[in-house]
C-alpha cells in the first residue's frame, strides 16, 4: 500500500496471515514522495500491491517484481480523460468498499485462508458501520454545513454527511489557484457566510490565513494521512474520528 490509512484497513483484514506495509510516511506529500533505497529494496519482495489509482501511486509499480499482483481501488472509466480524486479513504463508506476489495485481492493470492479473511472483513465492517453512525451524529446539529478546502481531499467526506464544499483552492493536479478562482471563492464565502477553511495538518498556512482574514473565518487543520506514532490518529478509525470531531467543532 502507498498510504497509512489503506494499510491500516488492510492489516485488519490480513491478521497474522499476511504482512502489509505502507510506503509513504506520515507528514509526507503523497503526490511528490520518492522512497528511500531501503523502502525500494523492500518493495522488490512484494507479492501483492494494492494502489489507489495509477495516477496517484502507480509510480510504485516500477519498484515491484514482475511476479507481484497489482490491484487498484479506483479503475478509470473506459475512454475517460478525467483524473479520479484518489482520496477515497477519507470516506468511511468508501472504506467499507476498500476493505472488501482488499479481502478479495487477498483471497486471489492466498485461497487457503479465504474463510479467515472473510471473518476479519465482517468484523471490521461492523466497526466501520459504528464509526459511520458516530460521525453522522457529530454533523447532525452543526450551525453550518459549508467549508472551503485548500486541497481537493475532502469531497468524499462531504458527500457522506451532506456537507457543502464552498470552494477548492488547489485542484488535484494543479500547483496553484488562479486569481479569478480565489475571487470566486471569496465572493461565495461572503455571500453564504462560509467561515471555515480546511488545510492539511502539516501544510504551510500563510496563504490560508490571508484568505481566512478576508472572509472573517478560521483555518482548521485536518489529517488526510494519519500517523501510527500519534495518540489520536494511530489507526484508521481514530484518524477519521479525529477529522470529524475537529471539523464538526469548527462548523458549530
Amino acid at each position: 500500500m502507498s498510504v497509512f490509512p489503506v494499510y491500516d484497513i488492510a492489516r485488519n483484514i490480513c491478521g497474522d496471515k499476511a504482512f502489509p506495509f505502507f510506503v509513504i510516511p506520515a507528514g509526507a506529500d503523497p503526490h511528490t514522495f520518492e522512497p528511500l533505497p531501503s523502502v525500494a529494496s523492500e518493495l522488490r519482495n512484494v507479492s501483492l500491491f494494492i494502489g489507489v489509482t495509477r495516477e496517484f501511486d502507480g509510480w510504485i509499480e516500477r519498484y515491484l517484481p514482475e511476479r507481484a499482483v497489482r490491484r487498484y481501488l479506483i479503475s478509470p472509466d473506459a475512454g475517460s480523460t478525467h483524473t479520479a480524486n484518489p482520496h477515497i479513504w477519507l470516506s468511511v463508506r468508501q472504506a467499507e468498499k476498500i476493505a472488501a476489495s482488499i479481502a478479495r485481492s487477498l483471497e486471489m493470492v492466498d485461497a487457503a485462508n479465504i474463510g479467515y479473511y472473510r471473518k476479519n472483513l465482517a468484523a471490521y465492517l461492523n466497526k466501520l458501520n459504528e464509526l459511520d453512525k458516530t460521525i453522522a451524529g457529530l454533523f447532525k446539529n452543526t450551525r453550518s454545513t459549508s467549508f472551503i478546502q485548500w486541497h481537493e481531499a475532502w469531497n468524499y467526506l462531504a458527500a457522506d454527511y451532506n456537507l457543502t464544499i464552498a470552494g477548492t483552492v488547489q485542484r488535484e493536479g494543479s500547483d496553484r489557484a488562479s486569481v479569478r478562482s480565489i475571487k470566486e471563492i471569496v465572493d461565495r464565502a461572503k455571500r453564504d457566510r462560509v467561515r471555515v477553511i480546511v488545510v492539511s495538518l502539516n501544510a504551510e498556512i500563510k496563504a490560508a490565513l490571508v484568505l481566512a482574514n478576508e472572509i472573517r473565518g478560521t483555518v482548521v487543520r485536518l489529517d488526510g494521512i494519519g500517523d501510527p506514532d500519534s495518540d489520536d490518529r494511530s489507526n484508521y478509525i481514530k484518524l477519521m474520528l479525529y477529522n470529524a470531531q475537529t471539523l464538526a467543532a469548527a462548523l458549530r
